[in-house]
């Protein structure tokens, strides 16, 4: 599946800031799009009901936004790859897609359409920000985010949890194995990803 970092809409070597309300910025968005999926061979694909996965990122970093940029997107991957993608777009993003986000998971679980969820968060790393921390708690607050998702009824639930993030180490919202933490969280994640994938119901203690 594709993570489309959007930073690249604004910072990209070419130095353009993209106008997805121009057709050079639809296809800019769309290209992204397709040269991923064109080095990927279609039996990896990671798809929900024959759909590849594409997750946006924030449209901040977008000049403008267009609804009908979505659009373009769904019907150039049908055109090239013979199959309609499954687009699940942060709640910035204007315009039609399968699923939606919000970012911010690592804070403590977003509730839409997919649950965002993450491990804490610490970018006392990052020269110029204002501290911002959410403790990881030995794991527990991680352990707790996938728990609440969890008590939900799997009939209600989303097909999509999105766990943020895999190794983002100067925020601190990391779940690859660290020097910190060994393979601890990647092991939280595989455990509690496989009572999501089961349909699993649990209880959450106190209410």
């Amino acid at each position: 599946g594709l993570f489309y970092d959007t930073s690249t809409l604004r910072h990209n070597p070419p130095g353009k800031h993209i106008d997805l309300t121009t057709d050079e910025g639809k296809q800019w968005l769309y290209h992204t799009i397709r040269d991923y999926f064109s080095l990927i061979p279609p039996r990896m694909w990671a798809m929900i009901d024959g759909k590849p996965i594409i997750l946006l990122y924030s449209a901040a970093f977008a000049a403008k936004q267009d609804p009908a940029a979505l659009d373009y997107v769904y019907e150039a991957f049908e055109k090239d790859f013979a199959c309609r993608p499954y687009i699940i777009k942060e709640v910035s993003w204007q315009g039609n897609a399968d699923a939606t986000y919000a970012w911010g998971g690592a804070l403590g679980p977003r509730w839409h359409s997919v649950v965002a969820l993450g491990p804490g968060y610490d970018h006392h790393a990052v020269p110029g920000r204002t501290p911002l921390v959410k403790e990881r708690e030995g794991g527990k607050f991680y352990e707790d985010s996938w728990e609440k998702m969890l008590a939900q009824n799997p009939k209600e639930r989303s097909k999509v949890v999105m766990v943020e993030t895999w190794n983002e180490l100067h925020e601190g919202t990391d779940i690859c194995e660290t020097k910190e933490y060994g393979k601890q969280y990647m092991e939280l994640t595989a455990r509690y990803a496989d009572m999501f994938r089961s349909g699993a119901q649990i209880p959450i203690s106190g209410g």
